[in-house]
């Protein structure tokens, strides 16, 4: 999916591309060591590059370390959101299952 997107930018598709060559396995690495899911990874790879993509003028002036920083900053951050979302689901989740309508249904026939 990510491949469609960056064939869509015009002039910054080859700072992209390099990008996403040089930082993929760094990203890859990072999620997984705060996530330990492997089924959600490679969804939370395009999440975290498509969050680089709005910021490639910004990552285009940075000299030296900076891009490496903030490539691993996102995509904590990416992953951080992944794990709170997930908690959510999870307590809706068991809300839901604890759920006895059976109950209520028989309340209603009363």
């Amino acid at each position: 999916m990510i491949g469609l997107i960056i064939a869509q930018l015009d002039d910054d598709r080859a700072f992209m591309l390099d990008l996403y060559k040089n930082y993929y396995g760094l990203v890859r690495k990072t999620i997984f060591s705060i996530t330990h899911s492997i089924e959600d990874i490679e969804d939370l790879i395009d999440d975290a590059f498509i969050k680089l993509m709005d910021k490639i003028s910004l990552l285009q002036t940075f000299d030296c370390c900076k891009p490496t920083a903030y490539v691993v900053y996102t995509t904590r951050s990416v992953s951080i959101n992944y794990i709170k979302h997930k908690k959510v689901e999870n307590r809706r989740m068991y809300y839901i299952e604890n759920m006895d309508i059976t109950e209520d249904l028989f309340n209603l026939e009363k």
